[in-house]
């Protein structure tokens, strides 16, 4: 096939199917004097079909006429649509309905009222992939993969992404409930985390000193094809040497906007090779400039069309790969609208392979410089109840202890009971923040200890940015990495 064009989508595909038709025998079979009604469609099927079609037809009036609850035709004709795609036992071919469908394509435009999560269907699971710099959902401390297994008091075992999106997605400003199940330890947490208007990110950049820049590029929106290349213009005005891309939590996004990035930063030439059902096709860098020595960072939540730049990166010669093991999404899928009201399938329509000929589905690519950052753990949110006093006991003191201690007072050893230590940190922390305690700490101090905490936990050292900045002065001074 030809290489790719600039008209080339896969991600979104405006294909209207029309399913409405009349099954008619072949030819030699049609009686000869009965034409089919007006404003049908008609159409040959093989007789293998026909019996199939047959049969459906059968079921479907023997439910209409006989279950024991009222159903419609339409209902009938969706679980049909949905059982066929989950036939596939390919956990990112579904079924959407209409409400589902503009709720994917909302999340495709960028913009809406949430918490900042992109989420898949993994083993059977609703599974958060990322999330979002700054997001609600990243300063409550929901992970990169955690499994949702309620929202809102709705069970969401067996339900697929977008099932979960119209729940937790919102108007700002309100919250939304969520209890999730954090593997390998299986411990259950509950989260209300307040929705905000969610901008996804596209890219952003910073001066990392001696002509290296950081870029962190976190998902593949339309807009993303529209800045990179501007971006990387300015930078290369500035004396670009060397680029530290951040491609941690990136859960893909469009394969075009893939693609634009990959022209800045890939020598001309493979990129990608799809394979689809019959037919094979590379879709190439242009090469539009100068290729400068790239460090991407990579973790478990970089996935899709981050981990096809990431793969070309390195197969390519341009640079090498930091982090952890990446997710190991190797399929391209196609979101098409069927018409007449029933919303449209998101359908895997090719595996992808790295220009090196590996596919990494179920494994991903592993780093050429391990980086396991040091684990972060919080302390519990404090849940206010009550006016913290002195002598009180209870578990609400017990996370009061633990997150004045998080944060570098010493509240003694947690043991549930606000005595003398405990009073002192407490007063500690309210002087350093200027806040007057008086006899009781009330929850406007308390929701300061949670900001604390959560500030705490996001300003930790980045060890594998400073890992990956070091292999490119490395690569940059002696010209090897």
């Amino acid at each position: 096939m030809k290489n790719r064009s600039r008209s080339f989508r896969l991600c979104i595909l405006a294909i209207v199917i029309l399913f409405s038709f009349t099954a008619v025998p072949a030819p030699s079979e049609a009686a000869p004097n009965n034409p089919p009604a007006a404003g049908t469609v008609t159409m040959e099927i093989p007789q293998e079909e026909l019996k199939l079609l047959q049969t459906l037809r059968g079921v479907e009036e023997l439910v209409l006429r006989y279950h024991n609850k009222e159903v419609s035709a339409r209902q009938l004709y969706e679980g049909a649509l949905k059982g066929l795609l989950e036939s596939l036992n390919d956990p990112y071919s579904q079924y959407l309905n209409e409400e589902q469908l503009k709720s994917l394509n909302t999340s495709l435009d960028a913009e809406y009222g949430g918490i900042g999560i992109t989420i898949e269907l993994i083993g059977g699971n609703i599974t958060v992939v990322s999330t979002f710099p700054g997001s609600p959902a990243e300063r409550a401390g929901i992970k990169a993969g955690d499994v949702i297994v309620n929202a809102e008091g709705r069970d969401l075992v067996g339900k697929v992404p977008q099932d979960a999106s119209l729940v937790i997605r919102g108007e700002p400003g309100t919250t939304v409930s969520l209890t999730l199940r954090r593997p390998p330890a299986n411990k259950t947490f509950t989260f209300l985390v307040k929705r905000e208007q969610i901008t996804q990110p596209t890219v952003s950049w910073k001066d990392l000193g001696d002509g290296i820049y950081y870029i962190q590029i976190a998902q593949f929106a339309a807009q993303t094809a529209r800045d990179f290349p501007v971006l990387m213009d300015f930078l290369r005005s500035k004396g670009l040497q060397g680029l530290v891309l951040d491609l941690r939590n990136n859960p893909g996004g469009l394969l075009d906007s893939c693609m634009a990035v990959a022209d800045e930063l890939v020598p001309q030439g493979s990129v990608v090779e799809l394979r689809l059902r019959t037919e094979k096709q590379v879709l190439e860098s242009s090469g539009a400039g100068p290729v400068v020595p790239t460090v991407a960072l990579v973790n478990q939540g970089t996935a899709s069309a981050a981990e096809i730049l990431a793969g070309a990166i390195r197969d390519r010669g341009v640079g090498v790969l930091v982090g952890e093991r990446t997710f190991g999404k190797a399929c391209v899928q196609s979101i098409v609208p069927i018409g007449g009201g029933f919303g449209g399938i998101r359908m895997t329509i090719a595996d992808y392979y790295t220009p090196a000929g590996v596919n990494l589905a179920g494994t991903g690519l592993q780093p050429d410089v391990k980086v396991v950052p040091t684990a972060v753990e919080p302390p519990a949110k404090i849940t206010y109840k009550r006016p913290l006093v002195r002598g009180l006991v209870g578990l609400d003191v017990l996370a009061l202890q633990d997150a004045l201690n998080y944060t570098g007072r010493n509240a003694g050893e947690p043991d549930g009971v606000l005595g003398p230590m405990t009073w002192a940190a407490l007063e500690q922390f309210c002087e350093d923040e200027g806040v007057n305690l008086g006899n009781a700490a009330e929850s406007a101090i308390v929701d300061a200890i949670d900001a604390a905490v959560t500030e705490k936990s996001h300003s930790a050292p980045d060890e594998v940015l400073a890992r990956g900045k070091q292999a490119l002065e490395t690569r940059l001074a002696t010209g090897n990495w």
